[in-house]
Formats: C-alpha cells, structure tokens, sequence
C-alpha cells in the first residue's frame, strides 16, 4: 500500500525535476502545494474516520489527487516544454519536502489502523484497489 502511494509520488517528483524557469518552478511549486495541503486535509480524515463508509472516501479522496496531480505535472510539463532530467531545483526542494511529510501522514498509522477496523468492506476494498491501480498507471 505504502509502496503504490510512493511510486505515484515518485512519478510526479520525476515530472518536477526540471530545468531553472522561473514560470515552471512557480507552477510545480503551486501543484505541490495544494496536493500537500489536500493530502494533510485527507490524513486528518483518516484520523477522525468513524466508519467503512467515511475511511472509502478519504481513501477516494487520495486516488483523486494523486491522479489529479500527475495529469496536472504533465500538462505542465508540455506547457513549459520541459523534460524530466536532472535534480529537483532548489527552490522545489522544501515544497517537495512537505508533499512528501503529507504522504506519510496519509500512509501512516492512521490508515493502517483505518484499514484493520474497516478494510474487509467492500467500499473500503474498491477504494484501496483503485489507489494501487495507480502503480501501472
């Protein structure tokens, strides 16, 4: 579970290391940005989720941004012309840092207790199918 998570993350990370542009490193530090802030909202959740029911849509939740960020990076990166190359640039560097303290928030202790309560229900196995969809894609 945890590895699918980071995989996706490692994917959109790839997208953001790029060259020096100004414009580009606004536009990835902004998409950073509020996934981090949608992932932390999505931790706190999972922390406060009483049932099957509230744990599927916070895992729901995840797919869509996780999904919504990768279409996100690569539309940026056709708009900036950018290929993916090279290390992270400096000014990306801490808001990387945050998305990806956000990340473990979501993939931590909450989730696993969440899913040891609630993780045979079907709308709990469906949600978590489709963030480890995510993998291939």
């Amino acid at each position: 579970m945890k590895k699918t998570g980071m995989a996706v993350v490692a994917a959109v990370f790839m997208l953001a290391a790029c060259g020096g542009k100004n414009a580009a490193v606004k536009d990835f530090g902004e998409l950073f940005d509020g996934a981090t802030k949608d992932l932390t909202a999505i931790g706190n959740d999972l922390k406060e989720a009483k049932d099957s029911k509230e744990v599927a849509a916070a895992l729901n939740k995840v797919y869509d941004v996780m999904t919504a960020m990768k279409a996100k990076g690569e539309e940026l990166e056709k708009k900036h012309g950018m290929r993916a190359k090279g290390e992270m640039p400096p000014e990306l560097k801490a808001k990387s840092e945050a998305f990806q303290a956000a990340v473990k928030g979501v993939f931590s202790d909450s989730l696993v207790n969440a899913v040891k309560k609630h993780g045979s229900k079907p709308e709990v196995m469906e949600a978590l199918n489709k963030i480890k969809s995510l993998k291939g894609g």
